[in-house]
């Protein structure tokens, strides 16, 4: 028994000594990072996780929309300045009555229409186009009704309890890749309930995922690096483990999508709106192609990425076969000349293709006030 006692004894010193050094360690790597950079660093996971809880100060819960702006809010996070104005625009903050002889245009869609990768809000392409419009001797408003992680459900939804309450001329919808998210899901479900909805409060902070306690040492994270080189970080979504890659979507997604569409337009017409539908390019850089479509992956699991230009051309054939009497046609994946540098990821615009479509939808808007006036 005393030979027992005392090895249990001993090892229990080992595991406290041990202990010990691992606590001073972590605290060496922390002070010496402190005297490096002059700030005191955190493992990189934690760092983004902070970074995102920062960002989702701009963002609430909503009981229809899952996610949406918070009214009034604003933040300075990743380099970038975003803000909603008191009504949940990203757009000046200005008085909801319609001023006279003033036309409004609302612009819906995702994070592309809130133009995640703009610096600051007046560099966003709505914003932009607000500009070039305004120099082209038009009195107009352009309102950023576009949200992260919104699909064609969710605009129809806003533009329903909300944006129609600013008596909009025009409303430009610019959608069809986040409806690639829940059309590849197996079942897909027409209502784009389940999964869908997790990764929306997922990607924006709102519920994210907990963290390892072993995560939290820069230590451990140190010498993971060290070993086996840097790790990027991929955010894991709800579900993903279960997800099987289609090859295509389904065609009850393209029927769901033009059910969705039909009624975004059909209620934008009944409030005296000209409804105007703007095809989505989205691109495969050639010097990044392969880390490209891992990306399109990691938000859109369910399809590969190679296949998600493809697919999303036949939501934008729903948009163009749609475009007639009833709403005009904007066909920017086709019409404009869209070059690598045009893109800062393969889903959203680099300065360089906000300045393209800016200038090509004053053209098509232009066209259509006049057509309204005649």
């Amino acid at each position: 028994m005393r030979r027992v006692r005392r090895t249990i004894r001993d090892a229990g010193v080992i595991l406290a000594v041990t202990g010990g050094l691992l606590v001073l360690s972590e605290c060496a790597v922390r002070v010496y990072g402190r005297l490096r950079s002059g700030r005191w660093t955190h493992p990189s996971l934690i760092a983004f996780i902070d970074t995102a809880r920062e960002v989702t100060r701009i963002y609430r819960r909503h009981p229809y929309l899952n996610a949406a702006p918070r009214e009034g809010s604003r933040v300075a996070a990743l380099g970038k300045i975003m803000s909603f104005n008191s009504l949940g625009y990203r757009s000046p903050e200005r008085p909801a009555p319609k001023p006279p002889g003033v036309t409004r245009i609302v612009c819906s869609g995702g994070s592309t229409t809130f133009d995640v990768l703009a610096a600051s809000d007046d560099r966003t392409w709505p914003w932009l186009l607000e500009t070039e419009l305004q120099r082209r001797g038009q009195p107009v408003e352009v309102w950023n009704a576009g949200f992260p992680g919104w699909t064609s459900l969710e605009n129809l939804i806003s533009l329903a309890i909300r944006d129609v309450d600013l008596a909009p001329d025009v409303v430009v919808l610019f959608q069809g890749i986040n409806d690639l998210q829940p059309a590849t899901q197996v079942p897909f479900n027409g209502q784009y309930e389940g999964f869908h909805t997790q990764v929306i409060l997922t990607t924006l902070g709102l519920d994210m995922p907990s963290v390892p306690w072993y995560e939290h040492s820069l230590l451990l994270e140190t010498v993971r690096t060290r070993i086996f080189g840097p790790r990027p970080f991929v955010l894991a979504l709800p579900g993903q483990r279960d997800i099987v890659q289609r090859e295509e979507v389904p065609h009850q997604a393209i029927g769901v999508f033009e059910r969705n569409v039909k009624s975004f337009v059909t209620i934008a017409r009944s409030h005296g709106a000209t409804a105007v539908l703007v095809t989505q390019p989205v691109r495969l850089r050639r010097a990044s192609a392969n880390a490209d479509a891992r990306y399109m992956e990691r938000w859109i699991p369910g399809l590969k990425g190679e296949r998600v230009p493809v697919e999303l051309g036949r939501f934008n054939d729903v948009l163009r076969s749609l475009a007639s009497t009833n709403a005009v046609l904007a066909d920017a994946a086709a019409d404009i000349g869209w070059n690598d540098e045009d893109f800062g990821h393969p889903l959203h615009f680099a300065p360089s293709g906000s300045a393209k479509l800016v200038q090509f939808l004053a053209d098509r808007i232009t066209a259509a006030l006049r057509r309204r006036k005649s």
